[in-house]
């Protein structure tokens, strides 16, 4: 007879991927703020043109990094994959702004964007997966 499970364990196998998801979303929000931030800042130290390609590669690292960790630091099975996932969608979701905003122009930095997006994610789920929780008594 096979094992019959309940509606709870049913509903919480989809729980992973909707939260990766929604943090994919809020990672691309943090993503367009971190940008936003720098652009004022470029704007008061006059930078120069050749500082935007690393800065976006940082801001892409870091909000993906966040949006990994954060979307696995409560189920730590399969960091890798869903890791993935959520620098992909995160990635596609900021180039696809992007593309709209600079009029349909692509150039080689949505590719290193969502390079580094992917890494960065992938490497957050893992650090949450490897993350110890405390244990108390």
């Amino acid at each position: 007879m096979p094992k019959r499970t309940s509606r709870r364990e049913e509903k919480s196998k989809n729980v992973p991927i909707k939260r990766v998801g929604i943090c994919s979303v809020i990672g691309a929000a943090l993503y367009f703020v971190e940008i936003i931030a720098f652009s004022a800042a470029e704007l008061h130290l006059a930078l120069g043109a050749g500082a935007y390609l690393p800065a976006g590669l940082i801001a892409a690292f870091v909000s993906s990094f966040i949006a990994g960790f954060v979307a696995l630091i409560k189920d730590k099975q399969k960091a890798l994959p869903l890791g993935a996932f959520a620098g992909a969608l995160q990635a596609v979701i900021s180039d696809v702004v992007l593309v709209v905003i600079n009029s349909g122009a692509v150039g080689k930095g949505l590719v290193f964007n969502t390079v580094v997006s992917v890494i960065g994610a992938v490497i957050g789920a893992v650090a949450a997966a490897n993350v110890k929780t405390k244990v108390r008594y």
